[in-house]
């Protein structure tokens, strides 16, 4: 099993959600830090070194992969609008 730790930005996004939404999203997170690569929603991102996301619905999850730490930083959580969000948070997974 895989460590999970939240940045105070993904910390404040999931503040932000309902309640519905906020448990649901928790769910996903602990059954992927199980093991992350027999997850199939989540994709590595390109251009970054230890960056992936997780879909759920529109929502998106970022998060940098540790595997041989075996840890898991959740660095942001978003709804997708376009294909231009991942490259605004480029930055963030770095």
């Amino acid at each position: 099993m895989f460590q999970t730790f939240f940045t105070s930005r993904a910390d404040k996004e999931l503040g932000k959600l309902p309640q519905g939404l906020r448990q649901k999203i928790y769910s996903e997170i602990k059954a992927f830090s199980e093991d992350p690569f027999l997850y199939p929603q989540i994709r590595k991102i390109e251009g970054t070194k230890f960056g992936y996301r997780l879909r759920l619905g529109r929502w998106r999850i970022l998060f940098c992969l540790f595997s041989k730490e075996r840890r898991i930083e959740v660095v942001d959580i978003f709804l997708k609008k376009g294909k231009e969000d991942y490259n605004k948070r480029r930055h963030l997974l770095e």
